[in-house]
């Protein structure tokens, strides 16, 4: 028993562990106001995302809901002005 509840509980950091980095379009990727290509503000943009969903969220550690975070970072990375392309 203390093996399977230790497996399971190694599964579950494990997969906490990831992040969802959006494919995007280097190319078509702007800023909505001054249409200068951002595609090098990428990871400063993706970080902030992630930081402002950490922020605002009340998670578990247990009951994480990825789908919710991947769905935020997503528009966030949209209203930067990056073209999602997955």
């Amino acid at each position: 028993m203390n093996k399977l509840l230790s497996i399971i509980v190694l599964c579950l950091t494990f997969t906490s562990c990831t992040t969802y980095r959006p494919l995007i379009n280097p190319e078509t990727s702007r800023d909505k106001y001054d249409g200068k290509v951002i595609a090098g503000n990428y990871w400063k943009d993706l970080q902030a995302c992630n930081y402002i969903h950490k922020e605002n969220t009340i998670s578990l550690y247990l009951t994480l809901n990825i789908s919710d975070k991947d769905t935020f970072v997503k528009k966030c990375m949209k209203d930067y002005g990056y073209a999602i392309l997955r």
